[in-house]
């Protein structure tokens, strides 16, 4: 099967973020990758799913609905309660739009989708995209590409939208010793590709863009679920097993946001959500692939918590000391209300 033939699912997880979503699906229709389709699943609920689709759906819109629906995906699924399909005003290409039972989280509303596609024939790989990205004109080629050559789990050259010239991580590795996770390769020059010995230390691609091959979800399964949001992709690629993990340097991402785990923004700009799940998953997580060290990664967060507080957020360091709390209880899922937002942007 040549790259060109290689049909690819891209998976994108809304929450409300309609102007992102329209922005990627908008870089997706340039692309010069023809052999694809498009799955978006809204966690926002019934509100945010009318909203997704007025404003994405028209003859002025991005997108135009499509009366055939053949397919199975084009039906509700396990946990999508409706989907309207799709497809690009310029181009072929169908885009599915589903709303979620509920509010699945990151990884969840992933698996909407990645469910339903393990029983479907036809595509050989599966990008997660986040909704606040760009993907180059020839971004999906060259991920298409990396993976022909043997890769199972491949990441992009995903930029800063405000230093596109500079790369936010070639992939992410997870300290055993002290549970920090470190972008390899922050602020290397784009088109550059990593060392030798930054590959080795890659555990996992950026959930912000992760493309994985067919075989490496039918060997590996789903994303995990119960971190609601952040750690999914590093446990994601902690379970590769045998499957290699490529980096297509050519491929280039932009993210608007910042990358996925937060750490593009300033200690005291993160939202209390996104300081309580750190400090939880990140418990969660070295109970899992840590042994018993997870407990020196408990001290390790003791002190982030302290830093907060030093800061002069003593609300943060108050809410990053609850997450490692419930970490060390096990508590996992969808946190209380009462933390903002339950989906970062």
């Amino acid at each position: 099967m040549s790259n060109a033939s290689i049909k690819l699912a891209i998976i994108i997880v809304s929450y409300c973020n309609v102007d992102d979503v329209d922005r990627c699906l908008k870089s997706l229709a340039r692309s010069d990758y023809d052999h694809f389709e498009v799955l978006i699943c809204e966690n926002g609920g019934e509100a945010a799913y009318g909203r997704l689709l007025a404003e994405l759906v028209g003859s002025d819109r991005t997108l135009q609905r499509i009366s055939d629906a053949s397919d199975t995906l084009d039906q509700p699924q396990k946990r999508l309660a409706s989907v309207a399909k799709c497809r690009f005003q310029t181009r072929a290409n169908v885009v599915r739009v589903g709303l979620a039972t509920e509010n699945l989280g990151y990884g969840g509303g992933v698996n909407a989708w990645l469910e339903p596609l393990l029983g479907a024939p036809g595509w050989g790989a599966v990008l997660v995209l986040n909704p606040d990205t760009e993907v180059d004109s020839r971004g999906l080629a060259e991920l298409i590409a990396k993976s022909a050559e043997g890769f199972g789990m491949v990441g992009a050259s995903l930029v800063f939208d405000d230093a596109p010239n500079k790369v936010i991580n070639y992939g992410l590795h997870w300290s055993p010793m002290t549970g920090r996770v470190i972008a390899v390769g922050r602020n290397a020059a784009v088109g550059s590709a990593p060392s030798v010995e930054d590959l080795a230390r890659i555990d996992a691609v950026s959930g912000a863009c992760v493309l994985a091959t067919r075989a490496f979800v039918e060997d590996v399964g789903l994303m995990a679920e119960d971190y609601f949001l952040y750690m999914e992709d590093l446990d994601w690629g902690r379970r590769r097993g045998k499957h290699r993990i490529g980096f297509a340097s050519k491929a280039i991402i932009r993210h608007i946001g910042g990358t996925t785990i937060g750490s593009a923004v300033t200690p005291e700009k993160r939202s209390h959500l996104s300081i309580y799940l750190s400090a939880r998953n990140g418990i969660l997580y070295a109970r899992r692939f840590a042994g018993w060290r997870w407990i020196c990664h408990f001290g390790v967060g003791l002190l982030f918590a302290a830093r907060y507080a030093l800061k002069g957020s003593l609300s943060a360091g108050q809410v990053a000391f609850a997450g490692l709390l419930d970490g060390a209880k096990g508590k996992t899922g969808r946190p209380e209300a009462g933390l903002g937002p339950q989906q970062p942007g």
